[in-house]
């Protein structure tokens, strides 16, 4: 490089700069295109619309950590419950996997239905249901709520558990490395609120009360 002419070095400074540059757009196009094609896959999915068919006998999911709730309630601690509903949720994030005549569909009602289920069986547990039976926006990604009735030390509590169905892609186009997330069918935790009433709404929502 040093025997090199200015003007030879110049034009060389150009070449490299030009070839880093086409890496950068070829790079910044193979990204882009992978996020193109991995969000066909969020198109076409189903919206959860109350209980699936289960066939004459309901058998829901298992529960991963069934004596965690007693403990929960033992404890008398609301807060210990979120984070037990929270672990029962995401050990089923991936959702279901049905076919619906015509493709493979990923659904999360199974997962919702198996836990309120098992919710209403326990003892200190006064009631449970989720927004099932109310009708939804089409808009990917779903969100939906499980409601839960708990009577810890003589004292009701009411919580809603927030959950988003579905996860966006994200893209990533900095540094030398871009990289891209492809979306994901898999639930999304949003957290636990108080909501008073919400059980008894959806109960009356499905029952047909409020239609």
């Amino acid at each position: 490089m040093a025997n090199l002419s200015e003007a030879h070095r110049d034009h060389f400074s150009a070449g490299v700069a030009n070839r880093r540059s086409a890496r950068l757009t070829i790079r910044a196009s193979v990204v882009l295109l992978g996020m193109l094609f991995a969000s066909l896959s969020a198109f076409g999915q189903p919206f959860e619309r109350g209980p699936i068919s289960t066939g004459t006998a309901f058998l829901g999911l298992p529960m991963q950590d069934p004596n965690g709730f007693t403990r929960a309630v033992e404890r008398g601690n609301i807060h210990a419950i979120d984070r037990w509903i929270k672990r029962e949720l995401m050990a089923h994030k991936q959702g279901e996997r049905l076919d619906n005549g015509s493709a493979m569909i990923t659904v999360h009602s199974l997962t919702y239905t198996s836990i309120v289920d098992w919710l209403r069986k326990q003892p200190a547990v006064i009631d449970a249901a989720w927004d099932g039976c109310v009708g939804k926006i089409d808009i990917w990604p779903g969100h939906s709520t499980i409601g839960l009735r708990v009577m810890l030390n003589g004292v009701e509590h009411e919580r809603c558990y927030r959950l988003q169905e579905g996860i966006p892609g994200t893209i990533n186009l900095f540094g030398w490395r871009p990289k891209v997330r492809k979306s994901r069918q898999h639930l999304k935790y949003l957290g636990p609120a108080e909501c008073p009433g919400f059980v008894a709404e959806q109960r009356a929502y499905c029952t047909g009360r409020f239609r």
